[in-house]
């Protein structure tokens, strides 16, 4: 890790944020960010590549932006991938401990996740995660490391994260035009669950829903780890095109309307009008804020339904003692809690980064949540292994040495 620098690149449908933190040891290694950088995503939909030369240079004009603010140059960044074509597959793997009583060692436990990880992928696919959730030593549920224990059986429940080649080196290959080695390429639920949840609620069990422009994620943390996840190309930009259409306006004056009003359910604006400007010769109108619920509260109801029907489907909907999270730059969309305490019977709470120091007044807002979350991740990888790869193939060789391949 260069002069213990971490960056997170978020890289979005609407917006590419990178964010830089640096290692503070002396608080007991936690992380100081020092700079960010805002730009527009004008490449990317749905969560995916779609004009590589625009997002090479929205990437790069994101990073020097960082770079100003922090007064650093930065070589390698931890980022985050996300779209409707991320994957989770949960494994069971079991094995045997040689010799009677035999204790428990990381070769073993190696051993068994492979075992439970050993699925047949698609040809299209790559690992992006091995997540364990839960080992069983015998008949002792529940253990969460159980390196130097005793016994003669061991299982180990895991979640395979995968996403699809072609998104993946589509991604890897902007960031290597942009010149940005890779340390990591991070699922943006995990990043934005690092900086939003606390190891309470993925403990019991948690439910957390990142809105952002053009994607919607949806995860459940259990038992502290990930257990489901998946994205809905379903977002904030939806909104603003409901708006757009609905009162037959411009984009971008759709999208200042939503800001300022959100759904419009507060019943004491109901009396006030807003301004639509001319267009094309046309006079300017007045509009009542009473209209806007009509036309945007269905949208909000939809992304909910969607995400109350795969809890219910995956029976995950008893298991989120903790309730629901939502963040993402869309979840401050006003009203929209008001909905969600009506569709969900679960406690809801807004999420917003912690657990960071520096400019943190900079970066304390639900649209920065993956960012934060991706420096937070850098941490502990760089507790775990005691430095960071900066070779942009780093991860994907640890999974073939892993697996053998």
């Amino acid at each position: 890790m260069k002069n213990n620098f971490i960056v997170g690149i978020d890289i979005g449908t609407n917006k590419i944020c990178t964010v830089i933190g640096q290692l503070n040891e002396e608080g007991g290694e936690t992380i100081e960010v020092i700079g960010y950088g805002v730009t527009e995503s004008k490449g990317i939909r749905k969560g995916v590549i779609v004009d590589m030369n625009t997002t090479v240079e929205d990437i790069k004009k994101s990073v020097k932006e960082a770079e100003l603010t922090a007064g650093v140059e930065i070589e390698s960044a931890f980022v985050n991938i996300s779209g409707a074509h991320i994957e989770t597959r949960a494994g069971k793997g079991s094995i045997n401990i040689s010799g009677r009583n035999s204790e428990i060692t990381k070769e073993d436990v190696d051993r068994a996740v492979k075992h439970g990880s050993g699925m047949l992928l698609p040809q299209d696919r790559e690992i992006l995660h091995i997540l364990t959730q839960e080992f069983i030593v015998d008949s002792q549920e529940d253990i969460k490391n159980p390196i130097g224990m005793i016994g003669s059986n061991l299982d180990v429940y895991v979640v395979v994260v995968t996403a699809t080649k072609t998104a993946l080196n589509n991604l890897l290959t902007a960031l290597k035009r942009a010149k940005i080695n890779v340390s990591n390429v991070v699922l943006s639920h995990i990043a934005a669950a690092e900086a939003v949840l606390t190891e309470d609620e993925k403990d019991l069990g948690v439910a957390l829903i990142d809105i952002g422009e053009g994607t919607t994620d949806f995860s459940v943390f259990e038992k502290g780890a990930l257990s489901f996840a998946k994205s809905f190309p379903i977002g904030g930009v939806h909104f603003t095109n409901d708006l757009r259409v609905g009162i037959r306006v411009q984009a971008d004056i759709a999208d200042k309307i939503k800001r300022k009003y959100g759904l419009g359910l507060d019943a004491d604006l109901h009396n006030e009008n807003f301004e639509t400007p001319s267009v094309g010769g046309k006079k300017k109108r007045m509009m009542p804020v009473s209209l806007l619920p009509q036309i945007l509260r269905p949208r909000a109801e939809e992304i909910l339904e969607i995400i109350k029907r795969e809890l219910e489907k995956h029976r995950l909907d008893k298991r989120i003692n903790a309730g629901i999270v939502i963040t993402g730059g869309s979840s401050l969309l006003k009203d929209l809690h008001e909905v969600a305490d009506e569709v969900f019977d679960a406690p809801i709470r807004l999420g917003t980064p912690e657990g960071v120091g520096g400019l943190i007044d900079k970066v304390s807002t639900p649209d920065f949540s993956t960012a934060v979350g991706l420096l937070k991740y850098g941490l502990i990888d760089y507790k775990n292994s005691g430095e960071f790869s900066t070779n942009n193939k780093g991860f994907f060789d640890k999974v073939k040495d892993f697996f053998g391949f």
